[in-house]
């Protein structure tokens, strides 16, 4: 053989090892993955919905993947805290965060000094739940149901609250005035909390909220239930109508919480993540904790969760920016 083949083959067997060494990494690491401590980020307060569906993760996760996983609480700034340590954290698949509508799809828009961008800075895994939320009046208000309440609407008014700005129920409330055609101010309140005590006061008319919160305040007979915001009606609120039943037909505004990871993660970590998320939120006696809370099990491909991710960001940036909604 002469000596320019030689040098040629010689060529193509580096190009070979360079193109196996670029590849080799990830596979291996997939394959090995993990390799110690899975931390689980939320950007709430424990207690919540985050909090309760990081507790079937990590309980889950460590089970099958024989390392350590726990749930490590980051509240702060609508949970822009949590995925910033998320956006920086190695993508390799040990640091994951239970992300909400708000934080990828609105606060982009909502807040004008992120140091990072969710489209870009995430990569999705699964969505965990969904949950719609309840329209519910002030019980002392003279009315008993969705006509009455909207009659009312348009001859005073009104006070509706939130548990603060950009979150669903404030967001659903404002698109809920265009569409009906009444006005009323906005009261945002710094968390559940003090939202739900809001109500017990009666300081408020009228506001969305999430159906475990609905359901104790009426059953404390503080707020009278009217309807849901789901295609469907929901578990449990059976007797409770939609709002497209109740006319409104292209009214559906539920919210949901995902999983993600670094953007960059190997894709092998993401599907095997996405695997073991389904079976955890679909066990029975996970499902089961989970749907007590008012939280639907909604487990997504990688795929399936981008484009539900891309959507809402549609929906609800939109949302805020067409009512001129800034953080304060």
């Amino acid at each position: 053989m002469t000596r320019a083949p030689l040098l040629r083959l010689a060529g193509t067997v580096v190009l070979a090892v360079v193109v196996l060494a670029g590849v080799m990494p990830s596979g291996v690491h997939a394959q090995n993955y993990p390799t110690k401590a899975i931390r689980i980020l939320t950007g709430y307060p424990p207690g919540g919905p985050s909090d309760i569906l990081g507790r079937v993760l990590s309980e889950h996760f460590a089970a099958v993947f024989g390392q350590p996983s726990y749930v490590e609480g980051k509240p702060g700034a609508a949970g822009n805290l949590a995925g910033e340590i998320l956006a920086n954290a190695p993508p390799d698949g040990h640091t994951l965060y239970i992300a909400g509508l708000g934080n990828v799809a609105v606060n982009r828009d909502l807040y004008g000094n992120m140091s990072y961008d969710p489209a870009t800075a995430y990569a999705p895994i699964s969505l965990l739940a969904r949950f719609p939320i309840v329209l519910e009046v002030k019980a002392k208000l003279p009315v008993a149901d969705y006509p009455g309440f909207i009659a009312y609407a348009k001859t005073h008014r009104l006070n509706h609250g939130s548990p603060g700005i950009g979150t669903l129920p404030h967001l659903a409330a404002e698109l809920f005035k265009v569409k009906v055609g009444f006005d009323s101010t906005h009261i945002a309140y710094r968390g559940t909390g003090p939202f739900s005590n809001a109500m017990t006061q009666g300081e408020l008319e009228w506001s969305f909220d999430v159906p475990n919160a609905a359901l104790a305040l009426s059953q404390g007979n503080f707020v009278r239930l009217l309807a849901v915001s789901s295609a469907q009606r929901h578990a449990l609120f059976p007797g409770l109508p939609t709002l497209v039943e109740l006319g409104l037909t292209d009214f559906v505004a539920d919210t949901w919480f995902g999983l993600v990871a670094p953007a960059g993660t190997p894709a092998p970590i993401i599907d095997r993540l996405a695997a073991e998320t389904a079976r955890a939120v679909q066990n029975p006696e996970m499902a089961a904790r989970m749907r007590s809370a008012g939280l639907d099990p909604a487990p997504t491909t990688p795929a399936e969760t981008a484009r539900i991710f891309a959507a809402d960001r549609a929906r609800w940036g939109a949302v805020v920016r067409d009512n001129h909604i800034k953080a304060e």
